[in-house]
């Protein structure tokens, strides 16, 4: 199984738990918590989901884990989420914590005050305050996409990166999820910087 249909699974299984919940707390008023709800396969699991009393569609506390067939992990740590009005297959995170698991190559960490995740195809956009960690390299910007479906990785706006001595920035960085492979460039008529100290 490969991962973008462990992904599909994960929002299925993120989907079903968000009507488990509303069902709770429109007709039973307890709070309650939902540990290891697995599928019939058990390759993709929701490992805690809890509900406290709020109005409308907010899920608290959310931890999400997902695992495909090859033992890469995708895990998604948020203080509070909450259904779009606008489309509700997006679910807008608050104090959001990212963890990429990839198998045979170094784990990605990813933080951000805010991230808007898409129950249909399981891309995820953090915003705000993000920053990025892997192997000793950290990277600081405004964006940080990961798009399942298209296997890769996006970092814009107002970039920097460090690493062990080297200081940089640039417009956009492009990370391939299966090979690793990295592309930074910009956008405006300006080369990448890198400082050397």
């Amino acid at each position: 199984m490969n991962i973008k249909t462990v992904i599909q699974i994960f929002i299925f299984l993120i989907i079903i738990a968000s009507l488990y919940f509303f069902i709770e707390k429109t007709f039973l008023s307890e709070k309650q918590e939902i540990i290891d709800l697995d599928l019939e396969d058990k390759e993709v699991k929701v490992e805690k989901i809890e509900v406290k009393d709020s109005d409308g569609d907010i899920v608290e506390n959310i931890n999400y884990k997902s695992i495909d067939a090859n033992g890469n992990e995708y895990r998604l740590y948020a203080s509070r989420g909450e259904i779009s009005q606008e489309n509700e297959n997006i679910i807008i995170l608050k104090d959001v914590n990212g963890e990429l698991r990839l198998k045979d190559k170094p784990n990605v960490y990813i933080k951000s005050d805010f991230a808007k995740y898409d129950s249909l195809n399981f891309d995820t956009y953090f915003y705000q305050n993000v920053s990025g960690f892997f192997e000793d390299k950290k990277i600081y910007s405004d964006n940080f996409d990961l798009l399942f479906k298209d296997n890769k990785a996006m970092i814009y706006n107002n970039i920097k990166f460090l690493d062990i001595n080297i200081e940089g920035s640039a417009d956009k960085i492009k990370l391939d999820l299966l090979t690793g492979d990295i592309a930074i460039t910009m956008l405006r008529k300006q080369k990448i910087q890198i400082i050397k100290e």
